[in-house]
C-alpha cells in the first residue's frame, strides 16, 4: 500500500473512531459507562489506555477521551491523574529510550543541529532545564516525545528526563480530571 494512502486510511479511522466517541456520548451518559466497567476497573483501563497512547503521539488522544469520560463518570481525578500519568511514563518512556538510541545513527547534518541546541540548553541551569521540561509536559497538550527526546539526545540525565516526565504526566492528568470534573458542575452540564 502506498504510503499516502496508509495516511489517508489511518487519518479517517481516526476521525471516525472521534466522531463514533462523540456520537456515543450524545446518547449514553458517562457516569452509565463508569458503572458499567466499574470504578476499579476505569483507573486499570485508563492506565492501559496511557501505556498505549504514551507509546505514540497519535493514540495519545484516546487517553484524553478515557480521561474525560471516567472523570465526567464521578472517578476520582487525583487517582486518575497518577494511573494514567503512570501509564503514559511508561509508553513515553520505551520511545523515547528507542529515540535517542536511533538518533545516534542519524546523519550529520542532524548531529549538527543537535550541538546547537546543546549549547543553547546548557547555557541555563540544569534545575531550569527541568523545571522548563516539567511545565512543558504538565502544562501543554503537546507531545511529550518531542522535549524528551532533544533532552535524552544532548545528553540530559536520563533519569532526570524520566522523573520530570512523570512528574508532568501525573500533573496534566489530575488537572485535566479536575478541569472535567468541576467544569460540569461549573457550568450543570
Amino acid at each position: 500500500m502506498e504510503r499516502r494512502t496508509k495516511n489517508i486510511l489511518g487519518f479517517s479511522i481516526f476521525i471516525i473512531l472521534i466522531a463514533g466517541w462523540i456520537a456515543l456520548f450524545k446518547y449514553i451518559n458517562p457516569q452509565l459507562i463508569v458503572a458499567k466497567i466499574g470504578a476499579t476497573n476505569g483507573y486499570i483501563i485508563l492506565f492501559l489506555i496511557g501505556t498505549l497512547g504514551g507509546a505514540s503521539t497519535f493514540t495519545g488522544p484516546s487517553y484524553f477521551i478515557a480521561l474525560t469520560t471516567l472523570a465526567a463518570g464521578g472517578l476520582n481525578p487525583v487517582i486518575l491523574g497518577i494511573c494514567g500519568g503512570l501509564g503514559i511514563t511508561i509508553g513515553d518512556t520505551i520511545v523515547f529510550f528507542i529515540l535517542v538510541s536511533a538518533a545516534k545513527k542519524a546523519p550529520d547534518k542532524f548531529k549538527e543541529k543537535f550541538e546547537k541546541f546543546e549549547k543553547l540548553i546548557y547555557r541555563k541551569p540544569k534545575w531550569m532545564i527541568n523545571l522548563i521540561f516539567y511545565l512543558y509536559v504538565g502544562l501543554t497538550p503537546l507531545p511529550n516525545e518531542i522535549a524528551a527526546v532533544s533532552l535524552g539526545i544532548i545528553g540530559h540525565e536520563k533519569k532526570s528526563v524520566i522523573l520530570f516526565l512523570f512528574l508532568g504526566n501525573i500533573t496534566s492528568g489530575i488537572l485535566g480530571a479536575l478541569l472535567v470534573k468541576y467544569g460540569i458542575s461549573l457550568f450543570g452540564i
